[in-house]
């Protein structure tokens, strides 16, 4: 089976991108306990499919509602696409194994891992930049040229080789070179408006992104899982410490079990992007001016990042503090 005949039953599915990496790499690119080979030993390549964030999702102002309930409907029709899809190539003769979405082994990972915004878990999000779909941003959130940030990732590992072994490392996508992040010094604007200042807000002047690009993980969870794993433990720990019967009764018919119900059972992978804000503003990809014109996303930076320089660092305020009154120098990006 050709490459092309393989990406073109992807997109017949919905999937929007399609990179190929190999299981070698993998290993020796990532940690320890990401490395595919735990999975499986002879499925040797690796595929990383992406599927985009319809532009009226970004584009709107509900988040706890419109966004999570659609962001959840993305990600389980990617992960059925890819399912799919690898039936599609079981019936061709190849052995094939998806990896979902959001990918958790809670013998090495945490829920925080699918942070930020959900977009998938890091192995995935690692494994698609070695498969050249794109480049890590200031947040660690993999950028496209496509689509900027604004896609899920899924994944597969299959014996499906286009050719001799030579032939798949030859065919396999290398990663693209340069950064999509302009960082921070040029943009900022996912550090400006994350609510939980998760993301970094200063660096050196001149540094290469590679040097200070990072996220708070813990904390960008409040916000993109707020009733997720973290929020069920707290409140299951308030029912543990009830002193009374009636204490008791009251928490667990309380609107916060609701919520957390609402989130286990309806929203599922949705519960993972209650906070969207570093997708909805970052301008790379070919999809952002078209979202830009979206009255909700021209009001999140009307005055754009403002930025600080002094003694070779670099600043930048979050957006709910308003302008910087200080008389260290100042500039102002409209980006």
């Amino acid at each position: 089976m050709e490459r092309q005949e393989l990406v073109t039953k992807a997109r017949e599915l919905g999937i929007d991108l399609t990179g190929v990496t190999t299981r070698q790499r993998l290993d020796h690119k990532l940690p320890a306990q990401m490395r595919p080979s735990r999975m499986s030993e002879f499925l040797d390549t690796f595929l990383v499919f992406g599927k985009k964030i319809p532009r009226g999702v970004a584009g709107a102002r509900s988040r706890t509602i419109h966004q999570q309930q659609n962001a959840g409907l993305i990600h389980r029709s990617l992960e059925e696409a890819v399912g799919e899809l690898g039936y599609w190539l079981e019936g061709a003769d190849y052995l094939a194994v998806t990896v979902p979405s959001l990918l958790l082994d809670f013998k090495t990972t945490f829920p925080e891992d699918n942070t930020p915004a959900g977009q998938s878990s890091t192995f995935l999000r690692l494994a698609a930049v070695e498969a050249g779909l794109g480049t890590l941003g200031l947040n660690q959130m993999l950028l496209t040229p496509q689509f900027g940030p604004r896609v899920f990732l899924a994944g597969m590992m299959t014996d499906w080789k286009p050719g001799t072994d030579d032939l798949l490392n030859e065919l396999a996508d290398e990663p693209v070179k340069e950064e999509l992040c302009p960082g921070l010094e040029e943009c900022g604007r996912c550090a400006a408006i994350c609510p939980e200042q998760a993301i970094p807000r200063e660096a050196l002047q001149g540094a290469p992104l590679s040097q200070y690009r990072g996220l708070d993980r813990r904390a960008c969870a409040r916000s993109s899982q707020p009733a997720g794993v973290f929020f069920y433990v707290e409140h299951l720990k308030a029912l543990l410490q009830s002193q009374t019967a009636e204490q008791l009764q009251g928490k667990i018919f309380s609107s916060t079990t609701r919520k957390i119900w609402h989130n286990m059972a309806i929203l599922r992978q949705g519960a993972f992007t209650g906070c969207m804000r570093c997708m909805e503003v970052c301008p790379v990809g070919d999809d952002y001016a078209d979202l830009s014109c979206s009255p909700h996303r021209q009001q999140d930076l009307p005055e754009g990042v403002q930025h600080t320089i002094a003694k070779g660092l670099v600043q930048i305020q979050t957006a709910a503090n308003g302008p910087n009154q200080s008389s260290q120098k100042q500039r102002h990006s409209a980006v």
